[in-house]
């Protein structure tokens, strides 16, 4: 049989369990940090075996102290539902948990972010496509309950009751229907975050328009376009970012929209390459669209992930070692129809609004230049394929590819623009230049940028 508590440890037990008016702090609830098993989007934990010698030395420690004594068959549960900083649209693929103690707060640096990363955790889960979440074997009691999706994080206090399901408070801006990622840091409590994103604007392209959509408030504006363009308002010209390595490992998040080619030259110069690479392997995420495929592809090591037509030497394991020449694959012969789905929660995330995807998985989309030649199937440097589609004479192909780099950063392209007819109205002032409605295809991009800013499955 355990031990005993010691006469400290029990008079520090009923203490908690008057304050919270709570059973707990039994001997088979008592186990430290470091023995904490996360289960996945089950929820809860399961028991590690404490030792006598651990119930001696330990005790009670955190949320712990706070686990009810359920009958057979019940626990204490958290249900909710996490939504875009709009309050609207579904964040599927985000963790949800309850720390032991309080929520450590996020590295400011670059990371690899891998999903195993997770805090100790009582309790852990995932949420669904339509962004809602079942928490098990909860503590009961007031507790944080954190929500993360990358560098994005919100959390929500709760006082729930032992032993049944508890609904999680929602958040102001969502109509009652769940709790909602910040628009920027500490927007709603001081431990809300944004990741740090850094958008460089387009001749084509307003991927800050689709942000501005989903709700998020905290980016900082680059100049893409010819030097001097103010519009949208730029903190510097894309240069400023790309060449300064201090500056480009400080964002999270760097997005780089479809141009002419303003790129090209930048993209030539050797430090740039290594700048953008360096921050892809340390963890950054790069999401680029249609003519700026050449910040991909001008990088010799992303060049064996994805390849642009034409692509005049096929040479092993699929394309060449070393990229074409710049402008190489640029087009004035736009492309466009019905691009297939591939990914099965994808489609079921974008089924949930009108209109934008068929009953046999398909996307109205338009507007594509650029056509992809192959993407890696080597398990070593696999690309991802979310979607594939007519691309005008070379039939069939990729339209977009994400790819993990060295295990810790990520990579997206996709062929088609924001806009279906590639236009950017520079007859209005910055952001009344963006539409108030998502396009079908900008639902594809909602979708794709917060799957580029999730954590990374770890290698293997």
């Amino acid at each position: 049989p355990m031990k005993r508590e010691t006469g400290v440890q029990a008079r520090l037990c009923a203490l908690l369990v008057l304050v919270n008016l709570l059973g707990g702090c039994q001997a088979n609830r008592i186990i430290g940090i470091e023995d904490d098993v996360d289960l996945g989007v089950d929820g809860g934990t399961e028991d590690a075996g404490a030792t006598d010698e651990d119930l001696a030395t330990q005790g009670c420690r955190g949320y712990r102290c706070q686990l009810p004594s359920c009958t057979s068959g019940t626990t204490t549960e958290i249900v909710g539902k996490l939504l875009a900083p709009n309050g609207v649209d579904p964040i599927p693929g985000a963790t949800v948990f309850v720390p032991v103690e309080k929520v450590p707060e996020y590295p400011t640096a670059l990371t690899c972010d891998l999903c195993n990363n997770t805090p100790p955790a009582i309790a852990t889960t995932t949420t669904a496509f339509d962004g809602s979440f079942r928490l098990r074997g909860t503590p009961a009691g007031t507790f944080p309950v954190a929500m993360r999706l990358g560098r994005f994080q919100r959390v929500v206090n709760i006082t729930a009751q032992p032993c049944v399901e508890n609904k999680l408070p929602t958040d102001v801006g969502t109509g009652g229907k769940g709790a909602r990622l910040p628009r920027k840091t500490n927007e709603l409590g001081v431990l809300d975050r944004v990741p740090r994103v850094a958008v460089v604007s387009g001749d084509y392209d307003q991927i800050e328009c689709v942000l501005k959509r989903v709700g998020l408030d905290e980016l900082d504006m680059y100049n893409g376009r010819l030097a001097g363009t103010r519009n949208p308002p730029p903190i510097a010209e894309s240069s400023a970012l790309l060449a300064d390595e201090a500056k480009l490992l400080s964002y999270q998040i760097v997005i780089v929209n479809c141009t002419d080619n303003q790129y090209q030259s930048l993209m030539a110069v050797p430090n740039v390459k290594k700048n953008v690479e360096k921050f892809v392997r340390q963890g950054g995420r790069l999401y680029v669209t249609d003519w700026a495929y050449d910040v991909i592809e001008q990088v010799p090591e992303f060049s064996p992930y994805v390849c642009f037509e034409p692509q005049a030497i096929p040479g092993p394991p699929m394309c060449l070692a070393t990229p074409e020449r710049a402008t190489a694959a640029d087009s004035r012969a736009f492309y466009g129809g019905n691009f297939q789905v591939l990914d099965d929660e994808m489609a079921r995330w974008l089924a949930q609004f009108p209109a934008v995807i068929n009953a046999r998985k398909e996307v109205d989309v338009q507007y594509s230049f650029v056509v992809i030649n192959k993407v890696s199937q080597d398990p070593l440097m696999k690309s991802k394929v979310w979607l594939q589609g007519p691309a005008g004479g070379y039939g069939t192909r990729p339209q977009t590819v994400t790819f993990d780099y060295k295990g810790c950063g990520r990579v997206h392209f996709s062929t088609y623009n924001t806009e279906p007819d590639g236009s950017v109205d520079d007859g209005q002032r910055w952001p009344n230049n963006c539409k108030t409605y998502f396009t079908p295809q900008e639902r594809l991009l909602e979708f794709l940028f917060f799957n580029i800013a999730a954590c990374l499955e770890p290698p293997g």
